[in-house]
């Protein structure tokens, strides 16, 4: 009804028009970082914002990293899914996901995220900065 039959329905669409409930994921934050798409990382990132602790948010994010750190690693070395799921002690969709994301990041940009994670922690521990606008600026900084 929404696109009247006059084209596919696309994510977006359905983004547009649901409430978010559960469904919206760092992984798929990740994923829009990754594409570039800082916008729709930064409606995501709200999202989870007003579903989660910020500093549980924030350590989540700190963790994606480094497991995608880790998985760029394996990938460079030859490393598979499987490979990347025992390794790195993670279920096969989230192997999945961390080779797919690994793969559009190289290493330095990943070293240079991890490090700004680490500024924006400082930043928040010491009051520059609120834990919300740490994240903000972390996704408006973001370049893939």
């Amino acid at each position: 009804t929404y696109v009247d039959g006059t084209r596919a329905v696309e994510a977006q669409d359905v983004d547009l028009l649901t409430v978010p409930g559960g469904q919206v994921s760092v992984f798929d934050m990740v994923d829009a970082l990754a594409d570039g798409n800082s916008g729709r990382a930064l409606h995501l990132l709200r999202d989870l914002m007003d579903e989660t602790d910020t500093a549980s948010l924030f350590g989540m994010m700190v963790r994606q990293f480094r497991l995608l750190i880790q998985a760029r690693e394996l990938i460079d070395e030859g490393g598979s899914v499987e490979t990347i799921a025992r390794e790195l002690g993670v279920h096969g969709f989230v192997a999945r996901k961390l080779l797919g994301q690994a793969g559009r990041l190289n290493m330095t940009h990943l070293r240079q995220v991890y490090h700004r994670l680490l500024a924006l922690d400082e930043g928040t521990k010491s009051s520059q900065w609120s834990p919300e606008l740490a994240l903000e600026m972390f996704v408006a900084e973001m370049k893939s």
